[in-house]
């Protein structure tokens, strides 16, 4: 809330010292808030454990099969997802190079070499054109 001139000199002042007050402290809750933030543990992006097999059956044991549906209307290009990062380097080249390993990129930040390990069924892939990003 901003200041408004008083009539009273003496009031106006009061005032902008409580305000000043109040502005350190919440500057201190600020500070300590950010601090607990820093000072937390990172997030690990770890799968997780799966479950056991019998458990994996008894849940497909659930599901309906249906016949594909029409893809007409459907149109990738009515859903842009790869935002520019970083000068020519779009979402899924920072990604690429991120997760991969010697990733080399040519200059327009495509990935032409390198490779991609895959925690969730222990494949490696050679070829980026051959790596699904998701976006979870």
């Amino acid at each position: 809330m901003p200041l408004t001139p008083f009539r009273t000199p003496s009031v106006y002042a009061r005032r902008l010292r409580r305000a000043g007050r109040a502005g350190v402290l919440a500057s201190a809750v600020a500070l300590a808030a950010l601090t607990s933030l820093v000072n937390a543990p990172a997030a690990l992006a770890s799968p997780p454990t799966p479950i056991s097999a019998a458990e994996a059956r008894a849940y497909l044991d659930t599901v309906t099969p249906v016949a594909e549906g029409s893809l007409t209307g459907y149109s990738r290009s009515l859903f842009p997802h790869w935002i520019t990062i970083s000068g020519t380097c779009n979402t899924r080249e920072t990604v690429l190079k991120r997760d991969g390993v010697n990733v080399v990129t040519d200059s327009s930040c495509a990935a032409v070499s390198g490779s991609w390990y895959s925690e969730y069924d222990g494949a490696t892939w050679t070829a980026a054109s051959d790596v699904d990003i998701d976006h979870m």
